[in-house]
């Protein structure tokens, strides 16, 4: 008897590394986005900074703008945190899935729906889900959107 392997654990294995890649990048447009006041605060103060304004400005109007700017960084950091959320792995694959032409992460995941028990119907399903399963050899990491 002839082994019939299952391709969705072909497809999971050949997908593994494109979606901790397209889940890791989601996770830094996530970070990115959520603290973007963070960002701001840091990159103003170390302008500052740079500039020479604390050795220009009063010890009392350093000290005042060094307090402001550690409340701006807290602020900032309670803002970010509660806009901060998880990638999680349905959403990597999702995107991953909408990458590949035809879908196969969904076809190779889905069922037969109608005509099962049909052997022609059920042929027919068999080299649908195989050819999804082939178009998964091209899965590449989705690059993050950082803008």
């Amino acid at each position: 008897m002839a082994e019939t392997r299952d391709p969705s654990v072909d497809a999971a294995r050949q997908i593994a590394w494109p979606l901790r890649l397209t889940r890791a990048g989601m996770l830094a447009e996530r970070l990115f986005r959520a603290f973007w006041p963070l960002w701001t605060v840091l990159l103003l103060a170390l302008s500052a900074l740079m500039l020479g304004l604390h050795d220009v400005l009063p010890l009392e109007a350093v000290w005042t703008l060094g307090v402001l700017v550690m409340l701006g960084i807290g602020g900032a950091l309670v803002w970010g945190g509660g806009r901060f959320r998880w990638p999680s792995r349905a959403e990597a694959l999702d995107r991953l899935d909408r990458t590949l032409p035809g879908r196969p992460i969904a076809a190779i995941a889905d069922t037969q729906a109608i005509g099962a028990g049909d052997r022609g119907s059920e042929a027919v399903w068999r080299a649908h889900v195989t050819r999804m399963a082939e178009r998964l050899k091209s899965a590449r990491a989705v690059e993050p959107d950082l803008k």
